[in-house]
């Protein structure tokens, strides 16, 4: 095992291309972490309701999916770098205008956009890793993809615990991160345009789903844990009485413990089954919950449960997509990849909705309690699916 970490760190044997990816990937999850911090805080502290809050941060997956339908198309006939650089562009309008224009329904229609736009941007980078990576190092250049994704995640809320959410902070950091996430897309379109994009199938393929409904079972607790852990996490610990830069930094560890646990998911990928791997991880996301839940309040323990949370929630994103990368033929890349992040951001779609409704009439108990019942039914289908296959 210990070969196989450091194999994780031998960068030649991959794509040079992807190196450049997560530069850009690291910026998008940069801005990403700290601009849905803020603006969950600043909600809050307006007085926005947990269910209504849930609401809002749904509204981003749902325009994700609907993006889901189209990127085969956009990518064919705008390439890598143009469907990117339209991403950057709608971003920053939306976040200017949600800044400037904050009440709830101005909020929901610029996050439909703003995830609409974000989707094409991440099924544009997780395409594009899969289209140049290989079976033998297709977990890997995942995993280093992820991980820069996960540091940019990270750091966003760790800003929020630096700088706070006062004046007109927020929205200056966010247009400085973005400027940033713009100029890093512009400074390496030559390398974003030696990638070549293989004829991709143009017929979208639900069967996919059938190639292993387990990918799926399991990336769609992903997309419930992650978006509730984004969006609502920071009203659990303010109803908990945490301040706001408290919430920033221990989002922040929660991130930086997946990223540094990635070579070791990598290596564990080497020699025991995806498979099994995928079901540990699941349990893990069921583990964090119980561990807040009997935190009551202790630093230590809220410190504990979002290092395993972290760990899980960046663990599980990086499995599922190499595992279905072995799995799918070249000309399907783009379409499988889609049809993956559009089950993710069900996930994200339903997670922050139920949760908050739940949240409403049970406080953080129905945080806790709406997360598990996600996470055991995930259990019990996957099992059922194992059974069945014997």
């Amino acid at each position: 095992m210990i070969s196989s970490i450091k194999n994780f760190f031998d960068f030649e044997s991959i794509n040079p291309s992807i190196k450049y990816l997560s530069v850009v990937a690291f910026f998008t999850g940069f801005v990403l972490g700290y601009f849905i911090t803020v603006i969950v805080i600043l909600q809050k502290y307006e007085g926005f309701s947990e269910s209504t809050i849930g609401f809002i941060a749904s509204c981003s997956p749902l325009g994700l999916i609907s993006a889901g339908f189209i990127v085969s198309r956009v990518l064919e006939k705008l390439g890598f770098f143009k469907t990117l650089l339209l991403s950057v562009c709608f971003h920053i309008i939306c976040i200017f205008s949600m800044f400037v224009f904050f009440n709830p329904i101005i909020l929901a229609i610029c996050f439909f956009i703003f995830g609409f736009m974000g989707g094409l941007s991440w099924m544009t980078m997780d395409t594009w890793v899969n289209v140049v990576s290989t079976n033998s190092n297709r977990g890997k250049a995942i995993g280093i993809y992820n991980s820069a994704v996960t540091i940019g995640l990270a750091l966003g809320p760790l800003f929020v615990g630096i700088f706070g959410v006062e004046g007109l902070i927020p929205l200056t950091l966010s247009l400085i991160l973005l400027f940033f996430r713009l100029g890093t897309l512009i400074l390496i379109r030559e390398h974003v345009n030696n990638v070549k994009i293989p004829i991709q199938s143009k017929e979208f393929k639900l069967s996919i789903l059938k190639i292993s409904p387990f990918i799926f079972i399991a990336i769609f607790l992903g997309g419930v844990d992650d978006s509730t852990f984004i969006s609502l996490f920071p009203a659990y610990m303010i109803n908990d009485f945490f301040t706001d830069k408290q919430i920033g930094i221990y989002m922040f560890i929660g991130g930086i413990f997946g990223v540094f646990c990635q070579p070791l998911v990598g290596a564990l990928t080497d020699i025991v089954s995806k498979r099994k791997i995928l079901f540990g991880l699941l349990y893990c996301h069921i583990l964090w919950l119980l561990i807040l839940h009997y935190s009551d309040g202790n630093i230590y323990m809220v410190l504990i449960s979002v290092m395993v949370g972290g760990f899980a929630s960046t663990s599980l994103y990086t499995v599922t997509l190499a595992y279905l990368g072995e799995r799918i033929e070249v000309k399907d890349i783009a379409v499988a990849t889609s049809i993956f992040i559009i089950v993710y951001e069900i996930g994200e779609f339903l997670g922050p909705i139920t949760v908050g409704i739940m949240m409403d009439n049970n406080g953080n108990s129905g945080f806790i309690f709406t997360l598990l019942c996600f996470a055991i039914f995930c259990i019990i289908v996957g099992y059922v699916r194992s059974l069945l296959r014997k």
